[in-house]
């Protein structure tokens, strides 16, 4: 007797349904994926910046600490902000050039290399033998907004003004406070959420 095999075990492959379906839901797993990837490097990249603003403040104090003074403080006699190009990471990486402000060329501030270099640069410091930059995690299409930005109390009377656009209110008894603009490179408004400071910033 000859045995005929039923319709369902002769069926080979996937249906054109089937396989439409089958890639829909690769698409769908794919994107959350893909999200929560972004998520979690957008997450390492806040973290990095808040470690490298600490050490900021930190090598700042230093500073005062063993010149009684802050850097760059001969450019201004008010609470200021600076950027951390040359002119202040200079000074505080004890650079040749800065030997009128580090007299003893002390290292008050160290972090890991950028990537890139000149216009490309981000993510560390980019230093040569006469210059150096620190610059934040995010590749910002300007790369002044890739600087962190410091304000200093060059007044030296225990009460710091957040930049105006910020919220313009005083933080008391610090010499020093710093953030970064994050991922947008702006600040002001809705464009505060992706915003790292160096202090408990009131929302």
């Amino acid at each position: 007797m000859k045995h005929t095999p039923s319709s369902s075990f002769m069926r080979r492959g996937f249906t054109l349904v089937e396989l439409l379906v089958v890639i829909a839901i690769i698409a769908v797993l794919a994107s959350l994926g893909f999200g929560m990837y972004n998520k979690a490097l957008e997450t390492t990249k806040k973290t990095e910046a808040t470690q490298c603003l600490g050490k900021l403040v930190m090598a700042c104090d230093a500073f005062f600490e063993e010149y009684q003074a802050l850097p760059m403080a001969t450019t201004s006699a008010i609470d200021s902000e600076q950027v951390t190009d040359n002119r202040l990471m200079g000074p505080l990486l004890g650079q040749q050039g800065a030997q009128d402000e580090n007299p003893k060329f002390q290292t008050f501030f160290t972090w890991k290399q950028a990537k890139g270099k000149g216009d490309s640069a981000y993510g560390g410091l980019e230093r040569t033998e006469n210059r150096a930059e620190l610059l934040g995690p995010w590749f910002n299409p300007s790369k002044a907004d890739r600087y962190y930005r410091i304000m200093f109390n060059y007044d030296y009377d225990n009460q710091l003004r957040e930049p105006q656009a910020l919220g313009n209110e005083i933080i008391w008894d610090r010499r020093v406070i710093a953030y970064h603009m994050g991922k947008d490179g702006k600040i002001g408004g809705k464009n505060d959420s992706d915003n790292v400071y160096s202090w408990n910033k009131s929302k």
